[in-house]
């Protein structure tokens, strides 16, 4: 990938469905997309942002995580970007809805607690007060998702559900979101398989952080993406999607402790696949 990138090749990433969207007012906070399927993440300003290139470059370079990079969007460094007349840098990562022609996403952030260790008072008060009620009782929550409705065949754009509808969800309507996003009422017979291969994958992701003691994973997201074009009436098709793990700005070293906090997270979403999407299916 080349240290500098011409803007005329961006675009503003218009599958994005959590944190803030890009705007040249407002550049460190969105994605961008380049026109060869790349995704460019803003490096934001301060230790945030340095401490997720930080991560990136590990993951690329220690092969005693192999298991881990397999479970990020591949990385592809940094690049200069000029955005109105100003130099900024943006992390070059993998489009997980590449090759989708309808890409449904639901960015779920895992864990009960969002915020690092040694971050300021406030920055608890005001990370415990956000998702309050989802991530008390599922240790989660959903910051945002869209969905192609396959029963309303001529949408054709996808729903967008934004972090204003993930901070008012009532916990007890977690289930029933999931089963909208999953177009779970739709007549394809590629929903059973839809629903078993994303249980697997995150059964995948949990086993490894029963084991994992390299990092702590705090304000981090999985992302659900699959492609409802694929949801065909044919048995033998599989459709199309991927589980990642991203956001990294807030890792920190986890001294050979096990991150309960992410692990508590991500097996409540698994069982939740599990018991209440996979057996209901």
């Amino acid at each position: 990938m080349a240290k500098w990138l011409d803007s005329g090749d961006l675009l503003p990433y218009d599958d994005q469905v959590g944190g803030h969207k890009f705007t040249k007012e407002k550049p460190l906070l969105g994605l961008l997309k380049h026109k060869e399927g790349y995704i460019l993440k803003s490096v934001e300003g301060g230790t945030k942002g340095k401490n997720e290139v930080r991560f990136y470059e590990e993951l690329k370079n220690n092969e005693t995580l192999i298991n881990l990079r397999e479970l990020v969007p591949s990385y592809f460094g940094t690049v200069t970007v000029k955005i109105n007349s100003k130099d900024m840098t943006f992390i070059v990562l993998d489009d997980i809805t590449s090759g989708m022609k309808k890409p449904c996403v639901m960015d779920v952030k895992i864990g009960l607690q969002t915020w690092e260790p040694g971050c300021s008072e406030k920055k608890k008060k005001d990370e415990n007060a956000k998702y309050k009620e989802c991530k008390e009782e599922w240790s989660f929550c959903i910051p945002g998702f869209q969905v192609y409705d396959l029963l309303n065949s001529t949408l054709g754009h996808p729903r967008k559900y934004d972090k204003e509808f993930g901070k008012n969800l009532d916990p007890g309507k977690v289930i029933s979101v999931f089963k909208t996003f999953l177009n779970f009422n739709s007549e394809y017979l590629g929903l059973e398989k839809l629903v078993q291969s994303f249980t697997a994958q995150l059964d995948h992701i949990r086993r490894y952080f029963q084991t994992q003691k390299h990092y702590h994973f705090y304000s981090s997201s999985v992302l659900l993406a699959y492609d409802a074009e694929t949801l065909t009436n044919n048995e033998d098709t599989y459709p199309l999607l991927r589980v990642s793990l991203i956001d990294f700005a807030h890792v920190t070293p986890a001294n050979g402790q096990i991150d309960l906090n992410y692990l508590q997270g991500i097996t409540n979403l698994w069982t939740l696949f599990r018991t209440q999407l996979l057996q209901n299916n």
